[in-house]
């Protein structure tokens, strides 16, 4: 499966912008068995200055600079994405269980990718180390119990338990909200789960990335198409990852696209900038189609 995917992002202020500074992940790699194909940013005002770098997760990504005077600025990237290698099932992932892979983590002859993974089983801006959310894990999180059953029963559990109400949540909701009031979005969701899976140790990252907009027939749309959406990826040892979906209770397959991996949201926003501006108010609109192809 390959997909084309557009994502547009515009801006109108309401008074002269004289300069903005921007970084976008909006760039896909060759990542969780997808492959990119064909990748374009093209910017309006035509920036003064565009590098593509990689950052300190891995990710491609982008800054720019504009300081031609503006009262819009339009940020369209384009991409091709061969997903047919992506996982389709996550019995497929033989871990062992859940505390092998903690342990196999936290050793201290640990090396290579076990090593490195460490710095997703901690603490993140966006994600404390909650006790409500370790509370919410010990039921499922249980001694011996293998990693992808458990992660399994996780993801259907936060999908189940917790209702998916876009508007209710802004980026800046305390993650301690959104579990005392058991709603939110695809963020949300993300946060909750790497919560509750670094409350035993184990590494998992946030993944930013797109679904595909119109489902072949037959299949379900999923929650978050038309928009930027956010799953888990969970470390299963051995330098192997999983993605998987509490948004919608299961597997992140063949009709996803990664564009960024961070610790949380804060790491990886699609598109984050700073404007010099008198202007008191803007309009933002986002645009994003993911069409088989």
């Amino acid at each position: 499966m390959s997909y084309r995917i557009s994502h547009r992002t515009t801006y109108v202020y309401d008074e002269v912008v004289t300069a903005s500074y921007g970084q976008l992940h909006q760039m896909p790699s060759d990542v969780d068995g997808q492959r990119c194909l064909e990748r374009q940013v093209v910017i309006d005002p035509v920036p003064d200055m565009f590098h593509e770098r990689v950052d300190f997760f891995g990710n491609r990504a982008a800054v720019f600079a504009i300081h031609a005077e503006h009262k819009e600025l339009v940020v369209s990237s384009r991409c091709v994405v061969d997903t047919s290698s992506r996982p389709v099932s996550i019995d497929d992932v033989d871990a062992g269980t859940w505390e092998q892979v903690r342990d196999a983590v936290w050793s201290t002859e640990a090396v290579g990718a076990d090593r490195a993974a460490r710095g997703f089983a901690l603490e993140s801006p966006m994600v404390p180390a909650l006790d409500a959310i370790a509370a919410y894990a010990a039921p499922t999180l249980t001694a011996g119990r293998a990693l992808h059953g458990a992660v399994t029963e996780l993801v259907h559990r936060i999908n189940t338990e917790f209702a998916y109400e876009p508007g209710t949540t802004g980026v800046d909701t305390p993650l301690a909200t959104v579990v005392e009031e058991r709603r939110g979005v695809c963020q949300d969701y993300a946060h909750l789960l790497l919560g509750a899976l670094r409350s035993v140790g184990l590494p998992a990252a946030y993944v930013s990335g797109y679904l595909e907009t119109a489902p072949p027939p037959g299949k379900p749309r999923l929650v978050g198409a038309d928009q930027t959406h956010a799953w888990v990826g969970v470390y299963c040892g051995g330098n192997r990852w999983i993605g998987v979906d509490p948004t919608n209770d299961g597997l992140a397959g063949p009709r996803y696209v990664t564009t960024a991996y961070g610790r949380d949201y804060s790491d990886i926003p699609p598109l984050k900038g700073v404007i010099y501006t008198n202007a008191a108010t803007n309009e933002l609109s986002v645009e994003v189609d993911v069409i088989p192809v």
